[in-house]
């Protein structure tokens, strides 16, 4: 899942480049945002199963998170800066203000970052403070607390109306997606529901056909409904997908085996894949070859899978194996 939730974020962000290039590369595209969400779920059930039965104190749960986002993260931001310092149109492009406070700490105050990609690692980070100052009490307190502060928090959002960014922010539509995944934690591992095969293609099916039905009528939502309506149309899809893992664990299929080695890579990929595509296209637009759409969604593609892999193999990994030398925590913690 997380492979697929990265290939929606990159297609979604090709599609803005063949616009930008005036080649109509995956035109009509919206619904690759959905990759966010769907990784919003993902975060919620992840941190849920890997926590689970295990002595893990908040303090130990955070330096994990840490250790394995801020590395490649601040690397990735400091290539940014240099640009940035060198050229800064070439850094959100689009416009805005960019604040490299904010894309260091993450925290947020409604200027875009240097990789504004970055925008998802603040939520993150967010759901992580709040889940982590419960799990002392274990991981189904824990998960109980954080969903009922969240349920309360998006509420506060969705009832009132102020333009103040940090109330946006801290009361988002989006934060429901973490409560998605834990729930989805406590139905299934805790065996509180059993879902066959059947009906999880009915429910990957009913999903995607919620995504089709947005894309042919586009229905219209308040952007601080975004989180909901978003959330529940990529929930059946992954409750469907979670039903079929004893299937496609069984399976030694191709593309199992290529969206496990993507979803490996998945963070390198939505770290830099800006940065390639970005690249990509300039080298493409100097050969004469962006007049074929087609031939200039293949490259991009590829082209960020490919680039992404080698920055997972060999510089995200021994990062992240470098800040667990420096600075681990007890053994006793886990794998988070």
């Amino acid at each position: 899942m997380r492979g697929i939730a990265s290939l929606l974020v990159v297609l979604t962000h090709i599609e803005v480049k063949g616009s930008q290039y005036g080649n109509g590369a995956l035109r009509g595209f919206s619904v690759g945002g959905a990759g966010v969400d769907l990784f919003f779920i993902i975060s919620g059930y992840v941190m849920c199963i890997s926590t689970y039965n295990k002595p893990v104190n908040f303090s130990q749960f955070i330096i994990r998170r840490i250790q394995r986002i801020i590395p490649l993260y601040w690397l990735v931001t400091t290539i940014a800066l240099i640009v940035y310092l060198y050229k800064p149109d070439l850094v959100n492009s689009s416009g805005g203000e960019t604040s490299i406070f904010a894309s260091y700490t993450l925290i947020p105050n409604g200027k875009k970052l240097l990789n504004q990609n970055g925008w998802t690692l603040s939520y993150e980070f967010f759901f992580y403070f709040i889940f982590g100052a419960f799990l002392g009490k274990g991981t189904i307190k824990a998960m109980q607390v954080s969903s009922l502060i969240i349920l309360l928090l998006v509420l506060t959002g969705l009832c009132f109306n102020f333009n103040e960014y940090l109330f946006t922010f801290f009361t988002s539509s989006y934060l429901i997606e973490f409560v998605f995944g834990m729930g989805c934690f406590y139905l299934f591992d805790k065996k509180v529901i059993r879902i066959g095969y059947k009906y999880g293609v009915g429910l990957i099916v009913l999903g995607l056909l919620l995504f089709y039905l947005q894309m042919v009528i586009a229905i219209p939502y308040s952007e601080k409904w975004r989180g909901v309506v978003w959330g529940i149309k990529v929930l059946p899809i992954f409750v469907g997908l979670l039903s079929l893992e004893g299937l496609i664990r069984r399976s030694s299929a191709l593309i199992k085996r290529l969206l496990l080695e993507i979803g490996n890579s998945s963070y390198s990929l939505y770290l830099i894949h800006p940065f390639t595509l970005s690249g990509t296209a300039l080298c493409l637009r100097r050969l004469g070859m962006v007049s074929n759409p087609w031939l200039f969604t293949v490259i991009l593609l590829v082209t960020s899978l490919i680039i992404a892999h080698l920055v997972y193999l060999y510089v995200e990994r021994p990062l992240t194996s470098l800040a667990k030398r420096r600075y681990g925590v007890s053994k006793t913690a886990g794998r988070i």
